[in-house]
């Protein structure tokens, strides 16, 4: 071939591979154009999908909170709304608050508007639509929400989300406290006073409580009174000591069964006054017998003060004439499970002394110490006694209950503040006052049955979504 057949026939070459080259290069920037907008679209799809799933989530929780404070079905829609319309307020969802219609709205019906649909049900699960004002579990759907498209147009793909959430009363929580301490205390089902009270016991009261029949003018289960209870089959004193000291449950065997509402729980008969007051007063650094080579384990709580003086107790000869005297003369008595002396109550160390003593306090019992024991807070509270002197007590119906062993229904429990050490002898009471209710500390037991008992407000899955 000679030179000028050779130029010629590159030339056909060169412009063969330049239109090729053409080809590649348009198919390769359309594959980049296409990842480019899956990657900014499905983010920003993806980013804003999850904005509208929690907005969704949040409105269903308002609801339902609402219908659970008595509110009606025209009332947990507005609070949908209102919900919905405070998270589109923030700067950074101006996107979904321009594409989310909140116009025309209908509070009186499930589609409140076209983009907005709230549903009730009696049950989360099925879910079965009911305009009953009963029905408490709600169903929060937002629908056609509208995203800008970056590079969507180009590949014909058009971003529209949608959310849905579920939300309304757990089931029955199941009640396994592991520091409950070993004391059933009775409620008061007739109380009526306008007090704040925990199952009819006032709080903010101080109480003296005592094991056995001994107690001064009430009878061995009464309203106040105490009765050890039988965590398992049969304690014995040196469980009760430690379980009273704060020894964790470490099995089911001593848990008292899940503490629904109206379970039965056991009374251990006998005042183990010994073992009590051994295991309880090493909440306030107190250690005698076999407790104090267990100091470690059971330490003292960070703030340790008593007041000026013991909280005396009466006897019963004491506690009539007392009682008669103080209706003559109209001095108040504080309301009480054993017979206090009023004229020592306000020497008491009260709970709310005990919340503002954050770093120290003055701790004169029985005239030890005239200026005050100075107490520190341990730089790891957590592990070194915080809130050691709280106790966590079951509350039962004792009506129609008598002495000895026996089975009480269980009402909920409470939250006790211990002022002072328990004493020995005469002074062998437990006293201190009722902070609030310890209730509903647990796990939704899952089983839908109308039991009642505790419960809190949760999301459900919805049947179908793969987001709620």
């Amino acid at each position: 071939m000679n030179n000028v057949a050779k130029k010629y026939y590159h030339g056909q070459l060169l412009k063969k591979q330049e239109g090729n080259i053409l080809v590649m290069f348009t198919i390769g920037l359309f594959a980049f154009i296409a990842m480019m907008a899956l990657a900014l679209d499905g983010g920003h799809l993806l980013l804003n999908k999850t904005r509208l799933q929690n907005f969704a989530d949040s409105s269903a929780l308002h609801a339902a909170v609402v219908l659970d404070l008595g509110g009606s079905h025209f009332e947990a829609r507005e609070a949908v709304v209102e919900i919905l319309s405070k998270n589109l307020a923030h700067a950074d969802n101006f996107e979904i608050q321009d594409a989310l219609n909140l116009s025309s709205l209908n509070y009186g019906a499930i589609d409140v508007n076209g983009q907005v649909r709230v549903d009730f049900s009696m049950r989360a699960d099925p879910f079965i639509s009911s305009t009953d004002q009963d029905a408490h579990y709600v169903k929060v759907k937002f629908l056609n929400v509208n995203l800008n498209n970056f590079f969507a147009d180009l590949l014909s793909f058009n971003k529209q989300v949608s959310a849905v959430a579920l939300a309304g009363p757990s089931t029955a929580i199941e009640e396994c406290p592991t520091d409950l301490v070993p004391m059933l205390i009775c409620s008061d089902p007739n109380y009526t006073g306008a007090e704040p009270n925990v199952f009819g016991l006032p709080i903010e009261k101080l109480y003296a409580m005592k094991s056995g029949s001994a107690s001064a003018s009430d009878p061995a289960i009464g309203p106040g009174n105490f009765q050890l209870l039988r965590l398992g089959t049969s304690p014995g004193g040196d469980v009760i000591k430690k379980l009273m000291a704060g020894s964790p449950f470490t099995n089911a065997e001593n848990c008292a069964a899940t503490l629904g509402v109206g379970d039965l729980v056991a009374t251990e008969p006998g005042n183990k006054v010994g073992p009590a007051s051994q295991g309880i007063n090493t909440r306030l650094g107190d250690y005698a017998g076999t407790m104090k080579q267990d100091a470690d384990l059971y330490p003292a709580d960070w703030n340790t003060c008593q007041g000026e003086d013991r909280v005396a107790v009466y006897t019963k000869k004491q506690a009539k004439d007392a009682t008669a005297a103080s209706a003559e003369t109209d001095t108040p008595i504080v309301y009480q499970a054993g017979d206090i002396n009023p004229d020592t109550i306000d020497n008491a160390y009260r709970y709310n002394q005990y919340i503002s003593d954050s770093l120290s306090c003055s701790n004169t019992v029985n005239g030890s110490s005239a200026t005050g024991d100075v107490v520190t807070v341990s730089e790891n509270v957590s592990t070194s006694g915080f809130e050691r002197r709280m106790l966590k007590l079951v509350i039962g119906d004792c009506s129609g209950k008598d002495n000895g062993a026996t089975d009480i229904p269980v009402v909920g429990l409470g939250c006790f503040f211990l002022t002072q050490t328990m004493g020995g002898g005469s002074d062998d009471f437990i006293i201190g006052e009722f902070t609030g209710d310890c209730s509903s500390v647990g796990n939704p037991s899952g089983v839908a049955d109308d039991t009642p008992g505790p419960y809190t407000i949760v999301l459900y899955h919805v049947p179908g979504s793969k987001d709620s």
